[in-house]
């Protein structure tokens, strides 16, 4: 089974490199309208910049999978503002999308917290149109299915059988392109995996497991022993788990520096005994590539698995 490690959105290595730069609605305010809408596009293009060098980054490591910033793009799906990525952007999205399929690397997203839709009909309307705006990154580099866009299920609202059948009520207004790339991860608070799974039947997405966030919030069964119907709502698509590690007792929930290996590596161990040809694994931990990378390492010293590449193995 190959494994192969990912990270979130910088490379520590690289000085001085943010692909999420900023430019706030205030200061947009302050300048005149065509002038302010340069600067934001010029924040986006340098953004975009800066992920290229951190592909190149990941290619030079052997690292295979990454998650791009959501915040590429400052304002973009702002009500006053607006920027149409995909036209903004054609050049700078295809030279992304090019270079990660001659690298063999998937490339996710993950929208903020606030991108729910069980929510009320204006928070349901924002959420459909942040996933259009994370969508439209990926479909503008012209990268297939695999690379997702992942959010949680939402809000209990006092009533989680209600909440979850409001998802199921607005989820006919998600558009088609953006349900190829939509996943739903269980999160630390709210909904286990068991509950995030069924929703994902359900209504026939993929589900992100995060092994963190069932530590915090578990099911009555274990990961383990629901991975052959995780799996199957992945398809023919190589599954993507997140893990990460508590950054001590009393911040249970809060990530750690790097990541302890020893849950994912039972975890790992199951999805090599059922039979799964790959497995992708997003390292959420505060040392991003460092941690991937030391992970990769640890890993490999394990008897039964090798490091083939900077951040993928074989076991």
């Amino acid at each position: 089974m190959e494994v192969r490690i990912g990270y979130v959105s910088i490379a520590l290595a690289i000085f001085n490199n943010t692909p999420s730069s900023t430019f706030t609605y205030k200061l947009f305010q302050q300048r005149p309208y065509d002038e302010a809408m340069a600067r934001a596009i010029a924040v986006g293009r340098k953004n975009l910049i800066a992920t290229q060098r951190i592909l190149y980054f990941n290619a030079a490591h052997g690292i295979k999978l990454h998650r791009l910033s959501s915040s590429l793009v400052p304002l973009a799906t702002h009500p006053d503002v607006g920027i149409d990525v995909r036209a903004t952007y054609a050049e700078e999205l295809k030279a992304l999308g090019d270079f990660a399929k001659q690298h063999d690397m998937r490339l996710t997203m993950h929208p903020n917290q606030f991108t729910l839709l069980n929510g009320a009909d204006h928070v349901t309307a924002a959420a459909l149109k942040d996933l259009a705006y994370h969508t439209d990154l990926l479909d503008g580099m012209g990268l297939d299915e695999q690379h997702k866009v992942n959010i949680h299920i939402g809000g209990a609202y006092g009533d989680k059988a209600k909440a979850v059948q409001k998802l199921y009520e607005n989820f006919p207004q998600v558009p088609d392109n953006v349900r190829k790339r939509l996943t739903f991860e269980n999160d630390d608070k709210t909904y286990t995996v068991t509950e995030t799974l069924a929703a994902c039947e359900k209504i026939g997405q993929p589900m992100m497991l995060d092994i963190h966030h069932d530590w915090c919030n578990p099911s009555d069964s274990t990961p383990i022993e629901l991975l052959p119907r995780i799996h199957a709502t992945w398809g023919h698509t190589p599954m993507k788990i997140h893990v990460s590690s508590p950054k001590d007792v009393s911040d249970f929930r809060a990530h750690s520096e790097f990541i302890d290996p020893e849950r994912l590596l039972m975890f790992l161990k199951a999805c090599k005994a059922a039979g799964l040809p790959r497995i992708d694994v997003m390292v959420e931990a505060k040392q991003k590539d460092f941690a991937c990378l030391k992970l990769a390492a640890d890993l490999g010293k394990v008897r039964g698995i090798k490091r083939v590449d900077g951040a993928v193995l074989e076991m």
